[in-house]
């Protein structure tokens, strides 16, 4: 199928994209505008003034925290308790102080945290009382000329940015020295030195700091109060920290807020200055300028690449947009230039379309009626799939809508079935052969289905191709059901008397019962089908209604099972006109008194099983005797008692005697016959199949297997089924006991109590009991 090489688009694509592009990207354009312009300052603004409140705040809180110690230690200052009586007291006899006063310094620990440790030291006394290590005598020196000097400062309450503690050499603290008693008119005994956490106050103020930032406290020397970075290029290089300190002491700043370049970067520096407990110190934080504004930029760029964005869409989607709308005027063009590739001399492309598609009308209409003539076939298979049980899956709103799809309305309907099936083919004398069942069978539903369309329209035949038809009816639901069961059964009868007549052979005739689900109609069809089976074999033709349809209690049926026995005992001495003949009394024997064909189906079949065990017995190859047929399945198709009989004589019986005289003689018949009699003579004795081959002449295992081909049975179980029934004999004429019976047997007693009540049902001593009250 050809195509256009090109598409050509006239003026209304072209103005249908001018007014797409108009209505899309003019607001999307001036929306971008605003939003960079108006939005990205005020955002900037908002985004520094967040910032420096949260500088603020962390300033604050930092500020609040000096506060709180400062208090701490003023209240420590003019304490009262802590007089002159702590140089004379006994830190161990005074026990109950002693733990007061350790407590009140841990506690003053806990209330701050950035009190590292708390120390009380006693210059008379020389001792040195902590949170830490308890209460203890100055030992060195170097520790007690530490502490005196401590005494001699003039400030009663001063900063000491590199003090050592009593004891260690390593490492330096700042503390804040509180000498006591409080004033300078007096000599002071003693000092309370509090001892700050440098990790808490480092990071208290790295809190100052953000993202690449810095933030320290320095001094009023400028010496640092946290510890700075160090650089680990080189330690003679300046840090961020040296450069803004160095710039803070150098200028006398009026704003707390500058911008700082280093190192080809800017920062915003903000500090703030703090006067507590005679110490002046200054916090200072520095952060990158592009941090600050990275939001800002970040959301800047956002905006532009959105608009871009939203631009870009509006193009395309007014490109597509307009292509959208001029498609269906091009694709019907196209349509029809492909179906027919003659060149079209119209310009105007609706007048082209319009002349085309009244062509198509016309072939449409054409195509209709092939359609239309053609339903009756495509229902009809439609129904075969459906009966068949093939569109299990649909529902029954399916299966109505598909129905209506070809013609025939099955809604508010009511639907049943029929089934005929056919049968005396044997009994017309060869006129008709086995091979002419599918001839008979066309032409009873052709019957059927021309009686059927005289009194109903929606009637559907099914051929089973096995002289047996089907027939579904869809009914109004107006007609009540005995309108509907007289219909049925006039139709049955003139069936019937039609069959008889032109094919001169028997009907019987299922009516189903009446549904009004369409979905159930394959269940029912094979319910049916299966009722077939329930006909009396006494009755030429039968009508059987699934609505009064009842099968009789399980009365007592004589089952032949004498007859069962001679058959099998026929069979297996290759007695193939005897077995024939029994079998036909065993059928006449089924056939007995309000017998159906199920029940002879199910007789023959309990024959054949039993046959089948037989033929195993004598270890023949099922499979390569009977070409891997089914037998059962086989069985199950046939109906008439002339087809079964000879079916068991030619397919089944037949060819097992034919194998079994390839395999034995009549003389070794008459060998294994004369063994069993000696056998039942000597069953006193310790036989064996050793000692009884010895005396044939022949191999033990060639005379096990004859004997089981012509008997039925093995050795051994033949054996200890004559000495079960003689082990019965004795105990019913004897008073022997079991221990006596067993020796005499030559059986342990437990061996042949157990071997017993396998075959009997019943122990050696219940079988006595039982026949004697007998």
């Amino acid at each position: 199928m050809s195509r256009p090489k090109g598409k050509h688009k006239g003026s209304i694509y072209w103005k249908n994209l001018s007014i797409v592009l108009l209505i899309t990207c003019i607001p999307i354009a001036l929306i971008s505008v605003i939003l960079y312009y108006i939005g990205t300052d005020r955002i900037g603004m908002e985004v520094n003034k967040a910032h420096q409140n949260q500088l603020s705040q962390s300033i604050q809180h930092m500020e609040d925290y000096l506060s709180n110690l400062e208090h701490t230690v003023v209240r420590l200052a003019f304490d009262r308790s802590m007089d002159e009586s702590l140089k004379q007291m006994d830190f161990i006899m005074e026990f109950q102080k002693t733990n007061e006063l350790m407590r009140s310094f841990t506690l003053m620990r806990e209330s701050n945290s950035l009190i590292g440790g708390v120390s009380l030291y006693l210059r008379d006394a020389n001792k040195l009382i902590g949170d830490e290590f308890g209460f203890q005598s100055v030992q060195s020196e170097d520790d007690r000329k530490l502490l005196r000097s401590l005494l001699e400062k003039e400030r009663t309450i001063y900063w000491n940015y590199s003090l050592r503690k009593p004891g260690y050499s390593d490492t330096l603290y700042k503390a804040i020295v509180v000498k006591l008693p409080g004033g300078q008119m007096y000599d002071s005994y003693g000092a309370f030195i509090l001892y700050l956490d440098q990790a808490k106050l480092n990071t208290m103020v790295q809190k100052l700091a953000s993202g690449e930032g810095v933030a320290f406290l320095i001094n009023e020397n400028g010496d640092y109060l946290t510890t700075p970075h160090t650089n680990e290029l080189s330690k003679e290089e300046l840090t961020l920290e040296d450069a803004v300190r160095s710039r803070i002491a150098q200028e006398d700043l009026r704003d707390h807020t500058f911008k700082f370049d280093w190192q080809g970067q800017s920062y915003t520096v903000s500090y703030g200055k703090i006067s507590k407990l005679g110490g002046k110190w200054t916090f200072v934080s520095a952060t990158p300028m592009s941090q600050i504004i990275a939001p800002v930029t970040s959301l800047s760029r956002l905006i532009l690449w959105i608009s871009l964005f939203g631009l870009t869409v509006g193009l395309l989607l007014s490109w597509f947009a307009s292509n959208k709308i001029y498609d269906p005027i091009y694709r019907l063009k196209s349509l029809f230039e492909s179906s027919k590739p003659t060149r079209s001399d119209e310009k105007d492309e609706v007048t082209y379309i319009e002349n085309q598609w009244n062509q198509q009308l016309v072939e449409q209409q054409t195509l209709a009626m092939q359609i239309k003539e053609s339903i009756p076939t495509l229902r009809e298979s439609f129904l075969l799939q459906f009966l068949q049980g093939n569109l299990y899956t649909h529902t029954e709103s399916e299966l109505i809508d598909k129905m209506k799809q070809l013609d025939w309305n099955a809604e508010d309907k009511r639907f049943a079935v029929m089934v005929a099936q056919l049968h005396g083919i044997s009994e017309l004398g060869g006129k008709y052969s086995e091979r002419d069942s599918q001839l008979i069978t066309f032409a009873a539903s052709n019957i059927i289905l021309e009686l059927c369309s005289e009194k109903l329209n929606m009637v559907h035949v099914i051929n089973f191709q096995d002289l047996s038809v089907g027939v579904f009816f869809v009914l109004n639901h107006s007609i009540t059901n005995e309108e509907i069961k007289a219909v049925l059964n006039k139709l049955a009868h003139d069936y019937i008397a039609a069959v008889n007549n032109v094919l001169r052979m028997k009907v019987t005739i299922v009516t189903s019962k009446i549904s009004d689900s369409l979905v159930d109609m394959p269940n029912v069809l094979e319910q049916t089908r299966k009722a077939l089976r329930f006909r009396d074999l006494h009755t030429s033709n039968q009508m059987l209604d699934m609505n009064q349809f009842m099968i009789e209690p399980n009365s007592a049926k004589h089952f032949p099972s004498e007859l069962e026995r001679e058959i099998v005992h026929a069979v297996s001495l290759g007695l193939e006109e005897e077995a024939v003949r029994l079998i036909r009394l065993f059928i006449q024997e089924l056939q007995g008194d309000n017998s159906t064909e199920l029940m002879v189906h199910q007789g023959m079949m309990k024959l054949l099983g039993t046959l089948h065990d037989t033929i195993i017995k004598h270890d023949v190859n099922m499979y390569a005797l009977y070409e891997g047929v089914h037998l059962y399945e086989q069985l199950m198709l046939l109906s008439e008692p002339d087809q079964i009989v000879d079916w068991f004589q030619y397919k089944l019986i037949h060819p097992f005697i034919k194998t079994l005289s390839m395999t034995y003689d009549g003389n070794l018949r008459e060998v294994i016959d004369k063994l069993l009699v000696q056998i039942k003579e000597e069953i006193l004795m310790d036989v064996s199949l050793e000692m009884y081959a010895d005396q044939l002449q022949m191999s033990s295992s060639k005379l096990s297997k004859a004997f089981r081909q012509i008997h039925g049975t093995n050795f051994i179980d033949t054996i200890i089924r004559l000495r079960i029934e003689k082990c019965k004999e004795l105990l019913c004429k004897t008073d022997m006991k079991i221990n006596e019976i067993a020796e005499l047997l030559h059986y342990q007693p437990s061996y042949l109590i157990r071997m017993f009540k396998k075959s009997e049902g019943l122990t050696p001593r219940q079988y006595r009991e039982k026949h004697a009250q007998g």
